[in-house]
C-alpha cells in the first residue's frame, strides 16, 4: 500500500473519530450526541422492540439533503434523549431493511412505537416537524393500554412481577 493511500485512510480514521464514531464491524455505534447508527438488522430489530418509541432516519453518505439534516436529527435527539430513541440506518448498508419499510427517496424519517409505524415525513425535514414526530411517537407509546405494555414486555422477554393474593 502507497504512503498516499495509508495517509488518506489515516485521515478518514481520525474524522470519523472526530464525529464520534467508533469500528465499523460493530453492530451499531453511538454518535457524539444519542443517536444510533444501526449496522445489523438483529440490532435494529432489538432497538425497536424496547419499550422507548424510535424516530429511525434513512439516509446515504452521497446524500446532501442527508447530510444537511443530520445535525438538526442530532439536536432533536438530545431534546428526546431519555424518552425517544433516535437511530441512524444507511440504506447501502442495510438495503433489506429500507426494503422493508418501502424507503424510495431518502432522507426518509419515520416513527416507531414498537413495530407499529406512527409517522413517516419524506425529504428534508424541519426541526419543528422532527419534535412533532418525536412527541406523537413518545404520545402515542404513552397511551398504551395495561394490557399493550403486557404484550410488549412479554414480546420482548422481560421479566414482569406479579403479585398473588
Amino acid at each position: 500500500m502507497s504512503n498516499k493511500r495509508i495517509r488518506k485512510r489515516m485521515r478518514r480514521t481520525k474524522q470519523r473519530q472526530k464525529r464520534g464514531l467508533t469500528h465499523s464491524n460493530k453492530q451499531y455505534e453511538i454518535g457524539r450526541k444519542s443517536t444510533i447508527h444501526v449496522r445489523s438488522l438483529s440490532s435494529f430489530e432489538r432497538i425497536i422492540n424496547e419499550s422507548q418509541p424510535v424516530l429511525v432516519d434513512f439516509w446515504a453518505p452521497w446524500c446532501g439533503p442527508c447530510q444537511a439534516m443530520s445535525p438538526v436529527y442530532e439536536k432533536v435527539a438530545v431534546e428526546f434523549k431519555d424518552r425517544v430513541r433516535f437511530l441512524k440506518v444507511n440504506t447501502e448498508e442495510i438495503p433489506e431493511l429500507a426494503a422493508t419499510f418501502n424507503i424510495r427517496s431518502i432522507p426518509t424519517v419515520i416513527a416507531l412505537d414498537g413495530e407499529e409505524r406512527v409517522d413517516r415525513n419524506v425529504g428534508l425535514t424541519s426541526e419543528t416537524t422532527l419534535t412533532k414526530m418525536a412527541r406523537r411517537a413518545l404520545d402515542k407509546s404513552q397511551r398504551l393500554s395495561l394490557s399493550g405494555r403486557l404484550k410488549r414486555l412479554l414480546k420482548v422477554g422481560q421479566e414482569m412481577p406479579v403479585e398473588v393474593s
